[in-house]
């Protein structure tokens, strides 16, 4: 009877361990997954789409308003806010003022500076500035440039040869050894090799026919691809100006789009950022 019970206390005594080795490894499991997560909720936290708002429209708060805008989203979504808030200028409006809006983007790619993203318009480069954007380097030149060392033929590979006068000496000097055989009485010695020609100097090059030159994508349909795919890789920047009649106002509205954005979200941030400003 006195051994049932040792050893009864003895599996007690192990279970306990157990247990407490369980509740150690469930805290430490906790702990831990509470730690990861902080990060991803950081990170889901952050928006996709950042927007910065300068500028004023003198706008009165009762007359009709009409809506013009180059993109077909704000133009959408301006004429229902305004629908919304009884300000959409109908066909009895005796008096109205009209909207304008125009919306470019563009991706920042590197060695582009905000002035090419925003040419001309200081409040979107300020704008920009304030959403912490800023231009990206260019990639890194190769070993040779970064050192400072230049080859002796840098002048002469430009102009497309690498050694056009080295080449044309050969030319030349095989020539009077043949014709010094000749006048020796001796007959000519074959070459084992064709014979060399003289390459062509800067000078004597002709410009590529047009019908031979590199075809250059310029069409709608081949820039909008390219910028799809510039958007996948880099942020986007979207600039909308707004305007309300000839009273010299001006609105700016900018949005920083990440890679992996929403088009439509983006116009629609920027089209209630313009109506809120217009209506409130």
């Amino acid at each position: 009877m006195r051994r049932l019970l040792e050893k009864l206390r003895g599996r007690l005594r192990s279970i306990e361990a157990a247990v407490v080795v369980d509740a150690v490894l469930v805290v430490a499991l906790t702990v831990t997954i509470a730690g990861m997560g902080a990060p991803l909720a950081r990170a889901a936290e952050a928006p996709q789409i950042v927007v910065k708002v300068g500028g004023k429209l003198p706008v009165p708060p009762t007359i009709p308003l009409g809506v013009v805008a180059t993109d077909p989203v704000l133009q959408q979504i301006l004429s229902q806010d305004f629908q919304l808030a009884g300000r959409l200028a109908g066909a009895s409006a005796t008096s109205e003022l009209t909207l304008t809006v125009t919306l470019t983007h563009r991706a920042l790619e590197p060695g582009m500076s905000l002035n090419d993203v925003a040419p001309g318009n200081s409040d979107a480069v300020a704008l920009l500035k304030q959403a912490g954007v800023a231009p990206l380097p260019l990639p890194e030149q190769g070993a040779s440039d970064s050192n400072g060392e230049s080859d002796d033929d840098d002048d002469t590979t430009a102009e497309g040869n690498s050694h056009p006068k080295n080449d044309v000496n050969s030319y030349e000097q095989q020539g009077q050894m043949n014709q010094g055989a000749l006048s020796s009485g001796g007959l000519p010695l074959l070459p084992t090799t064709p014979w060399p020609v003289p390459p062509a100097t800067a000078e004597q090059r002709s410009a590529i026919p047009p019908n031979m030159q590199p075809y250059q994508r310029t069409g709608p349909l081949d820039e909008a691809r390219r910028d799809r795919a510039a958007s996948a890789i880099y942020d986007t920047i979207f600039i909308a100006r707004a305007t309300v009649g000839s009273d010299g106002g001006e609105l700016t509205v900018i949005a920083v789009a990440h890679p992996g954005f929403d088009a439509h979200e983006a116009r629609k941030l920027i089209a209630e950022e313009i109506a809120n400003k217009v209506l409130h």
